[in-house]
């Protein structure tokens, strides 16, 4: 791949950085990003050469985050960038921060006549759409739609679906976890789905498997968003990471409200990240019936109670009732001895840690 081709201003001995840039962009960008745009000044201030698979290679990141950072400083303004015809970076122009405005920037499209980009659903006639939905496959796939979305689909719905289907080559199976896919990212809307399922098709996802990998690579927002609850921003999750938020989402069944603040917890227990610390914590709130912030609120409730009791919880029922009722009050009894606090039970956890 040839050099890219830098061009600024240049200062004869230091890399200056503009107090606007320190001022109004620093703060909002990650640290991929920092060290990318900040690299390229002192490149251009020693003249030397840069590509992509270089600046990947130095700073360990995939090209797909180099690419990244350069559309970022690009939409800013701080950077402008040319392509070649086959959609290569060739220059970049490092921009007076001063004088940088916001728009719109995108890799260029590819020059293939059959690139998806170009791809628009067609009309459909009423007779396709019928066609369409006798096969077996396709019925099955509304029905599984429909309970995903809580309603019934209206034409313009089946028209998406068929277009998914014909045009972009997915099949049943494909755009069921397509569906459920944009759904679970609270996206139900016919027109994300169906976005979304362009930006697949680009990628050259073909089913379900390359499907769950692009979303790991690129998609799962939710990854990113625990890597900074616990202060990490300059890099992509890695396997175990991805593992473990997905078996709190889909095992353990929590909203990512939830994992954040046991990532909370965490952070402040320990001072450090720790996943396998955030599961044992998340791991008992499932066991004692929490799903949402508000179960963990009563459960915090109980323990204050029961702690400002003497360290027990008071059963409802009174010591004069038969011992029938008293053997239900011990297990009413054992079962609230369990709602524990967890600021305790992450301190136990602490020092066993420390121990081991």
């Amino acid at each position: 791949m040839d050099s890219i081709i830098l061009r600024g201003s240049r200062y004869s001995g230091n890399t200056i950085v503009s107090n606007c840039f320190i001022d109004e962009y620093m703060a909002d960008a990650n640290g991929a990003q920092l060290k990318i745009y900040l690299y390229l000044m002192r490149c251009i201030e020693a003249d030397e050469p840069v590509t992509v698979p270089r600046l990947a290679d130095r700073f360990n990141y995939t090209e797909t985050d180099i690419i990244r950072s350069l559309l970022y400083w690009a939409r800013k303004g701080i950077i402008s960038i040319e392509f070649d015809e086959d959609r290569n970076v060739s220059g970049i122009v490092l921009n007076d921060p001063s004088e940088a405005e916001e728009r719109e920037v995108a890799l260029p499209k590819k020059p293939s006549s059959q690139s998806q980009d170009k791809k628009r659903r067609p009309s459909y006639s009423p007779s396709e759409l019928s066609e369409f939905g006798s096969k077996a496959e396709i019925r099955e796939l509304v029905f599984a739609t429909e309970q995903y979305l809580g309603r019934t689909l209206n034409p313009s719905d089946m028209k998406t679906l068929l277009f998914i289907y014909d045009e972009l080559g997915f099949s049943g199976e494909l755009i069921e976890y397509l569906i459920e896919y944009c759904v679970e990212k609270d996206k139900p809307s016919f027109r994300y789905i169906e976005q979304t399922a362009m930006n697949w098709a680009e990628a050259g996802v073909r089913d379900v498997e390359s499907a769950k990998a692009h979303v790991r690579g690129y998609g799962g927002s939710d990854y990113f968003t625990v890597l900074r609850a616990y202060g990490i921003s300059d890099r992509k999750p890695v396997t175990i990471e991805i593992d473990y938020v997905d078996k709190w989402e889909k095992e353990y069944g929590f909203p990512i409200k939830v994992i954040l603040e046991a990532v909370s917890r965490t952070m402040k227990a320990i001072a450090k990240p720790s996943f396998p610390y955030t599961d044992s914590i998340l791991r008992s709130w499932r066991d004692s019936g929490v799903r949402t912030l508000e179960d963990l609120g009563s459960l915090n409730a109980v323990w204050g109670s029961s702690a400002r009791q003497g360290g027990s919880v008071i059963s409802s029922r009174t010591p004069k009732e038969p011992s029938k009722g008293r053997s239900q009050q011990s297990k009413v009894h054992f079962s609230l001895e369990r709602q524990y606090d967890f600021d305790e039970l992450e301190e136990k956890l602490l020092k066993k840690q420390r121990r081991g």
